[in-house]
């Protein structure tokens, strides 16, 4: 039996190396404008600027918003310009004390909406991550067996 030479299997890898390459550039890409979109499309409508709702608007996951920091910094902007920190303390502090109350409440339910809605964002994160950890598990583990 005759084998083929090395070096043709070495441009063949380096071919379908190159083609992998394209494809997942191309990949990302069109979700970077997918997300753009999304993004465009919220500012019109006048909707809550958000990671979720970016995602939604967009068809992208929450984790390739974060791992791209462009866009990112581009929602955390839009999210803190839509809702710009008010100093609750401070208005509290000025009125009597059932609306000092009133307003430390509304604050405090405000920073727990906003905690919990973070959490939610890292468990989802986290779980892509561990997603991301088995498949290149399995990869390596496939490279290893040879299959």
């Amino acid at each position: 039996m005759t084998e083929l030479p090395a070096p043709a299997d070495k441009d063949i890898g380096t071919r379908r190396v190159t083609a992998l390459k394209k494809a997942a550039q191309d990949k990302s890409k069109g979700a970077t404008n997918r997300a753009e979109a999304g993004l465009r499309s919220l500012l019109k409508s006048g909707s809550e600027i958000n990671f979720r709702s970016v995602a939604r608007a967009g068809g992208v996951s929450l984790d390739f918003l974060y791992s791209h920091p462009d866009l990112r910094r581009r929602i955390e902007t839009l999210r803190s310009q839509q809702n710009p920190k008010t100093n609750t303390l401070a208005d509290a502090a000025t009125n009597s004390d059932g609306t000092v109350i009133q307003t430390l409440t509304q604050a405090l339910r405000h920073e727990r909406t906003t905690r919990r809605e973070q959490v939610r964002d890292l468990q989802q994160r986290l779980a892509a991550a561990h997603g991301e950890i088995l498949r290149l598990q399995r990869e390596l583990h496939a490279t290893d067996t040879g299959t």
